[in-house]
C-alpha cells in the first residue's frame, strides 16, 4: 500500500478528539499540559504532512483547488476575521510575548489559537464525505467514554488517578479536572450521538444500533448531571427548549404538540428553580443545579469579575489588553474585597469567567463583534442554506414563506440550531478551555461543511423530499 501524505494527515485529525483523556501526573497542572502539548504536536504534524502532500502528491492541484474554495465560505472567513483580530489583539496588547505564547499552566494564547485554526482549515478541506464526519463523531464519542472512565476510577481511589473522590458533595471531573468543563464537555457528546442517531439509527430505532445510541445518550447525561454545574444546565435548558421552539417554529405538521411541548419546559424549569430553597426540590439528586439565586456568593464574585473587567475594556475598547493579560487588567483594577487577610494573599483571577467580557476586556470590541459574528453567520447560513424561508412563487403576495422539510433534515437542523445556544448560555458564567474550544471548532467546521452542501429545497408537505434531494 503506497503512503500518502494527505490520507496519513486526514487519519492524524481524529487523534485530538481522544486528546482529552491525557492526564500527565508528572506535570504542575496535570489535567491541562499534556492535553495542550498532545493537540499541537498532532495538528503541527498533520499540517507538515498536508504541506508535504501539496509538493509531492498526484492529486495536489485538486486539494489546493479545495483549499482556495473554502475560503470562499462565509463561515470560513467569518472565523478567519476573528483569528486575524485575536492576534492583532495580542501584538498590540500590553505584554504580546504572553499573549502569544501564554504560559505553563494554560498553554492557550495566539500559538493555541493558530492551531486550532489550521485543525479547522484541514477538517473543512480533508473530510468531504459524511462518514468522515460521522467517524470524527465517534472518535470523540470514545474520548468520552474513557474520559468517564477516568473519573470513576479516580472517584474510587485506584492509585495513580488523580482527581475528585467519591464523597458527600462530590463533582465529577472526569479527566478535565474541572467539573465545570466536564458539564460543557457533555453537551457536545450529547450532540454527536444525537446527530448519529438521527442520521443512522432515526428509520430503526430499535436497532442494536439505536438502542446503543440511546445508551450512549444517557451516559453522557448522567455525566453531565454528575458535574453539577448550573450554568452548564441552564445552557443545556435552553438548548433543549430551542431545539423543540425550532421544530415547532418550522413545520407546520408538528408546530401545536412542539410549542406546547417548549412552553411545558419553560414552566416546568421556572417551577423547579423558584422552588429551589424548597425541601422538595432540595432533595432531588443534584439539586445544586437548580439553586440560581443571583446572590449565591458565586455569582456575586462574578459580578465584582465583570466590573473589573468592563473597566479594563473601558480604558483599551478597541483591541484591549491582549489574549492572557486578564490578570494585568484584574491588578490594575483590583477590588480590595478579595483581599482577605485571614487567606493569604486573598482571592485572585486570571479570567473574568464568561466569555463575553472575557473577549470584550482582551480582545476589545474588535475582537469580541468578530468572535459572536461566527454564531450570527452561522444562524443566518442555517436558515437561508437549509431552506427554512424561501421565496414565495410571483403568483403569492407574500414575499416569503415557511418551509416544512423532510423529517430527517427537520431534525438534523433542529441539532444544529440548538447546540450553540447551550455554548453562549452557559458561557455567561464560564471563559473557555481548550477542551471547550476543540469542539467548538470542530462544531464550526462541521457546519461549513454541512451548510454548504445542504440544498435549497422548495415547499413540501411534511415527510417528504424533493427528487434529487441529498437529505
Amino acid at each position: 500500500m503506497q503512503f500518502s501524505f494527505f490520507k496519513t494527515s486526514k487519519f492524524l485529525l481524529f487523534l485530538p478528539m481522544i486528546g482529552v483523556t491525557i492526564v500527565t501526573v508528572s506535570t504542575l497542572f496535570p489535567f491541562i499540559v499534556g492535553k495542550y502539548v498532545w493537540f499541537r504536536s498532532i495538528v503541527l504534524l498533520a499540517f507538515i504532512l498536508f504541506l508535504l502532500g501539496l509538493l509531492f502528491e498526484d492529486n495536489a492541484e485538486t486539494i489546493w483547488k479545495r483549499c482556495v474554495d473554502i475560503f470562499r465560505r462565509p463561515l470560513v472567513i467569518a472565523v478567519s476575521i476573528f483569528i486575524f483580530f485575536f492576534l492583532l489583539a495580542g501584538f498590540f496588547g500590553v505584554d504580546p510575548m504572553n499573549s502569544f505564547w501564554s504560559n505553563f499552566e494554560r498553554g492557550e494564547g495566539g500559538l493555541q489559537i493558530l492551531c486550532f485554526y489550521i485543525y479547522f482549515l484541514l477538517l473543512i478541506t480533508l473530510f468531504q464525505e459524511e462518514k468522515d464526519w460521522f467517524r470524527l463523531f465517534q472518535w470523540g464519542i470514545v474520548g468520552g467514554l474513557l474520559m468517564s472512565f477516568y473519573g470513576l476510577l479516580a472517584g474510587w481511589g485506584v492509585q495513580n488517578f488523580i482527581g475528585a473522590k467519591f464523597s458527600p458533595g462530590f463533582r465529577f471531573q472526569g479527566s478535565i479536572g474541572n467539573p465545570a468543563y466536564v458539564a460543557t464537555y457533555a453537551i457536545f457528546l450529547m450532540f454527536y450521538v444525537a446527530y448519529l442517531f438521527v442520521k443512522k439509527y432515526n428509520a430503526k430505532i430499535r436497532s442494536g444500533g439505536g438502542i446503543g445510541m440511546g445508551v450512549l445518550f444517557l451516559v453522557f447525561l448522567v455525566v453531565f448531571f454528575a458535574a453539577a454545574t448550573r450554568g452548564g444546565f441552564v445552557g443545556l435548558a435552553v438548548s433543549i427548549i430551542g431545539f423543540f421552539a425550532y421544530i415547532g417554529f418550522t413545520s407546520k405538521k408538528w408546530r401545536k404538540k412542539f410549542i406546547i411541548a417548549t412552553v411545558i419546559l419553560v414552566v416546568l424549569f421556572g417551577g423547579i428553580v423558584v422552588m429551589s430553597n424548597t425541601g422538595l426540590v432540595k432533595d432531588l439528586p443534584g439539586s445544586r443545579l437548580f439553586d440560581l439565586s443571583v446572590r449565591a456568593q458565586t455569582f456575586g464574585d462574578r459580578m465584582t469579575m465583570w466590573k473589573i473587567a468592563w473597566d479594563g475594556f473601558r480604558e483599551r475598547p478597541l483591541l484591549g489588553w491582549g489574549p492572557e493579560n486578564f490578570l494585568q487588567i484584574f491588578d490594575t483594577n483590583f477590588n480590595t474585597k478579595y483581599f482577605i487577610p485571614g487567606q493569604q494573599f486573598g482571592a485572585w483571577f486570571d479570567r473574568a469567567h464568561s466569555i463575553y467580557f472575557d473577549y470584550l476586556a482582551e480582545t476589545g470590541i474588535l475582537g469580541f463583534l468578530s468572535y459572536f459574528s461566527i454564531f450570527m453567520t452561522f444562524y443566518i447560513l442555517l436558515f437561508k442554506k437549509s431552506g427554512v424561508f424561501i421565496r414565495r412563487p410571483e403568483s403569492e403576495k407574500s414575499s416569503s414563506k415557511l418551509l416544512v422539510t423532510s423529517h430527517e433534515l427537520l431534525l438534523e437542523n433542529a441539532l444544529l440550531f440548538a447546540l450553540p445556544l447551550s455554548y453562549l448560555v452557559q458561557g455567561l458564567v464560564l471563559f473557555d478551555v481548550s477542551i471547550i474550544y476543540l469542539n467548538l471548532f470542530v462544531f464550526f467546521a462541521f457546519a461549513a461543511h454541512r451548510l454548504s452542501k445542504q440544498e435549497q429545497v422548495t415547499r413540501l408537505p411534511a415527510g417528504d423530499v424533493p427528487k434529487g434531494h441529498n437529505k
